[in-house]
């Protein structure tokens, strides 16, 4: 446990130097981490052993109690319900850990730091903060009045986990089957429009990941995110990101879109869909012919992935409601869905297929092979 009044009077002469947005930037280089190890320690006055030394760094410099898992490299998630409830994901499932802060201001703090980081402010009026840190790991920080103070951090992982192989693979037990994972590749590789569906934390960005792995390396991909995920196994990709700002005035993910059809790519992917505006402007980019799109969407399965995209669109009110399936069926080809298994394990669960009739469920786990392919898609992958 840190020493509180050393940590206040550490924090006055050598945190304070810093600013507040640059502390966690320092601490989380290696290089820098050091400097800041040898100048609190030259400052502390009292002899300190390295576990002491690595908790008072932590505090002043770091995510405080937090640090530690956070260099843990078998830790995916960390979610902090309280000052005495922290949680890890650790090998896909949840398991409540040791640690704990002091009370809740020194938590609140943490959340503070978060937000001051990427140049944002927790207020009364704007009381929780996504945040993107260096490293690519997300963090979302909730402090009074609408709860909390919480953290939830999601660790940066740049996983390129094959389709098929032994482990890590999407295959490992042999579900899906050869034959249906042959089919994703071929159809990302013939320029097929792909949506991932599932829940959150299910493995939607890792298996779009994945699936780029087919795009043939002399082609030019735009991959746009709100936080830059997405790293990609190909020699020519451009990265957009999103820029948040005060009361919705920032750009996301449509205004990056718009702009991307001006970049001549040949694939445009979207790291999630979420909102109206979002998927009219994927859909209008779909409808074209930029053709060989990936993106994630939030669904229950495959088949609901398509009403979902009808729904976000029906919001966005530029589409008259009877032409919106029609629409969106002819900008889908493909609809694969992920889901966690009872072990925690993240699995594709269902292949679809789209054409202008509707969407065939071409695979479900449990079943051998796929079913046959609808003449568009079948046409497509001839």
């Amino acid at each position: 446990m840190t020493d509180l009044a050393l940590a206040a009077r550490l924090r006055q002469e050598v945190a304070s130097e810093i600013p507040a947005e640059e502390l966690l930037r320092l601490y989380a280089d290696p290089a820098h981490r050091r400097l800041l190890r040898e100048r609190v320690r030259a400052a502390a006055g009292v002899r300190l052993d390295e576990a002491a030394l690595d908790d008072l760094c932590a505090d002043l410099f770091g995510f405080g109690p937090l640090q530690s898992l956070l260099d843990d490299p078998g830790v995916t998630d960390i979610l902090v319900n309280g000052p005495q409830e922290i949680f890890v994901e650790r090998l896909g499932r949840l398991e409540r850990t040791e640690v704990r802060f002091a009370d809740e201001r020194q938590l609140a703090d943490l959340a503070y730091r978060i937000a001051a980081s990427v140049g944002r402010e927790l207020t009364i009026e704007r009381p929780f903060v996504d945040a993107r840190m260096r490293d690519g790991s997300r963090a979302n920080a909730v402090i009074a009045p609408v709860g909390g103070p919480t953290l939830s951090i999601r660790k940066f992982r740049a996983l390129s986990i094959p389709l098929v192989g032994p482990p890590p693979s999407w295959n490992v037990d042999g579900t899906p089957p050869s034959e249906c994972l042959d089919l994703l590749t071929r159809s990302v590789a013939r320029r097929a429009n792909l949506i991932v569906t599932g829940a959150t934390g299910s493995g939607k960005s890792t298996l779009v990941r994945s699936l780029a792995a087919a795009i043939p390396q002399d082609e030019r991909l735009v991959v746009i995110e709100d936080t830059n995920e997405l790293v990609l196994p190909h020699p020519h990709v451009v990265h957009l990101e999103c820029v948040p700002g005060r009361d919705g005035a920032g750009i996301g993910i449509a205004d990056l879109v718009a702009n991307a059809l001006r970049m001549r790519p040949d694939r445009i992917i979207v790291g999630e869909v979420r909102t109206p505006r979002e998927a009219s402007a994927l859909l209008e980019a779909l409808s074209t012919g930029h053709e060989g799109a990936l993106t994630s969407l939030h669904a229950g399965s495959a088949l609901d992935g398509i009403g979902r995209l009808e729904l976000l669109l029906s919001r966005s009110g530029e589409l008259a409601t009877g032409s919106l399936r029609r629409h969106v069926l002819r900008a889908i080809d493909v609809i694969v869905h992920v889901a966690r298994d009872r072990s925690g394990e993240r699995r594709i669960r269902e292949i679809a297929a789209a054409d202008d009739q509707g969407v065939v469920l071409l695979w479900r786990r449990g079943m051998e092979g796929h079913a046959r392919l609808p003449s568009r898609l079948a046409e497509r992958l001839s």
